[in-house]
């Protein structure tokens, strides 16, 4: 069972390879920021690579972010660092116990799959609000299927007309 109740104090995470990190209650306020900072990046990295290709300089490593996939790949990589810097405060399970540091949370992100799954759990919560808020939930398919049971609404019968000319009609019916 799920508890409507947003966490309010710090909790843990747990990580593959036996990282644990110590997160803030993802809010509204944060995604948002996480968000706008994930963009800016993005577009600072379209104006380094604009401007180096401008200047007929190699791209030296920059993503091509022309490529639709790899753009949205790197948007979405910015996002888990922006919220990953942005919300944890505390970890355990990494060698040589590093300090709590942009730099050294990207570095734990990069490492497949911890990225991904810290995204996934600390958006799990909001997302079960949110379905649990809307108890009906959404169709599987977008729309009424086999599978979700007949539709059991009739055809409209014969087509409709407009309301003006609903409204002229009963006018000159009057006159």
């Amino acid at each position: 069972m799920i508890s409507l109740k947003q966490p309010s104090e710090p909790f843990g995470i747990e990580l593959p390879y036996g990282i644990t990190v110590t997160v803030n209650p993802l809010t509204t306020t944060a995604m948002a920021a996480a968000q706008a900072g994930a963009r800016r990046r993005v577009e600072a990295v379209e104006g380094q690579v604009r401007d180096r290709k401008e200047s007929g300089l190699p791209l030296d490593g920059l993503p091509d972010l022309g490529n639709e996939e790899e753009r949205d790949g790197f948007l979405q990589c910015q996002v888990v660092y922006e919220l990953a810097t942005r919300q944890i405060i505390a970890w355990s399970g990494i060698e040589d116990d590093p300090p709590v540091s942009r730099d050294n949370i990207i570095a734990v992100m990069d490492l497949y799959p911890v990225g991904e799954q810290f995204l996934q759990k600390l958006t799990l919560q909001q997302m079960l609000l949110n379905a649990a808020k809307n108890a009906s939930g959404l169709s599987a398919s977008g729309i009424s299927s086999q599978v979700e049971g007949p539709c059991t609404a009739r055809d409209a019968g014969k087509k409709a007309r407009s309301a003006p000319k609903v409204a002229r009609d009963a006018v000159a019916a009057k006159a």
